[in-house]
């Protein structure tokens, strides 16, 4: 996810979960390639040998950091999980992949150690168990686990986020529309607040206006799908009050998703 590699995601929750515990010995988790990746990234702070294989981790780095909560925070979005429950999912999910690029059964690890996390997993559909005296015995991934350890749903969910119709939106309005489909490239934020401004309508409507397109700009700006979307329908409530606001408001719609989108 956002340029990182299934092997550096679970490496990087691991060493989430474990930077407050001072140094950590990593090299028995089978992911030491990962973790040197993500120090040669700027991303966390290791110790290794000459070949390495040992890894001891020391702390996480500011890049780093930002990179886990922004990719936390997405996969969130499709299915909302503990850190020690999206921790587990990586890495089955890792050990998931091997077997399956080996043509070997995916079971994927169990530990008694860890039984919240899995049954947590278990509720929210990430993976299916079969239990033994209430701890996990036969554990694999399912397409919705695959999904959510691979960033897979961002794909649909963006999809979903931004499959926008905008002609409902304003009531069907064809003249409206046409007009702000042929002025989309000249729209810019000042030139919208500077319309709504001169428009004749109730001034705490102006008001909403005017903050519901900044930041509908800003989250375009900031490629912000999923707070684009809902800025949007905010956006859309708007100018449902009057054809005089949607006509001003429209085209700034079309020119933000061109930037959301470049």
């Amino acid at each position: 996810m956002n340029g990182l590699n299934l092997q550096q995601e679970a490496a990087l929750a691991i060493a989430w979960i474990h930077q407050d515990e001072g140094r950590s010995d990593f090299t028995s988790l089978g992911l030491s390639s990962a973790f040197v990746s993500l120090r040669d990234m700027g991303m966390i702070k290791i110790i290794t040998d000459t070949s390495q294989e040992l890894v001891l981790f020391q702390g996480m780095l500011p890049s780093g950091s930002e990179h886990y909560s922004q990719a936390r925070k997405e996969r969130r979005r499709f299915e909302v999980a503990s850190d020690k429950a999206d921790m587990l999912i990586m890495t089955l999910a890792v050990e998931d992949a091997a077997k399956r690029s080996s043509g070997a059964t995916p079971f994927v690890s169990t530990d008694s150690e860890s039984v919240p996390a899995y049954q947590e997993l278990a509720q929210h559909g990430l993976i299916e168990v079969r239990w033994a005296d209430d701890r996990p015995y036969v554990v694999q991934l399912t397409d919705k686990g695959r999904s959510y350890a691979e960033g897979w749903f961002q794909d649909q969910m963006n999809n979903e986020s931004l499959n926008i119709n905008l002609a409902p939106i304003f009531n069907n309005n064809s003249s409206v529309v046409a007009s702000a489909s042929a002025v989309i490239q000249d729209v810019t934020l000042g030139s919208t607040i500077g319309a709504i401004i001169d428009l004749d309508i109730d001034q705490g409507i102006k008001t909403e206006a005017q903050e519901a397109v900044k930041q509908l700009d800003e989250a375009a700006k900031n490629k912000d799908k999923a707070t684009f979307a809902e800025k949007l329908e905010r956006v859309a409530n708007i100018a449902k009050s009057s054809l005089e606001i949607a006509s001003v408001i429209l085209p700034f719609v079309g020119a933000a998703l061109k930037t959301l989108l470049a």
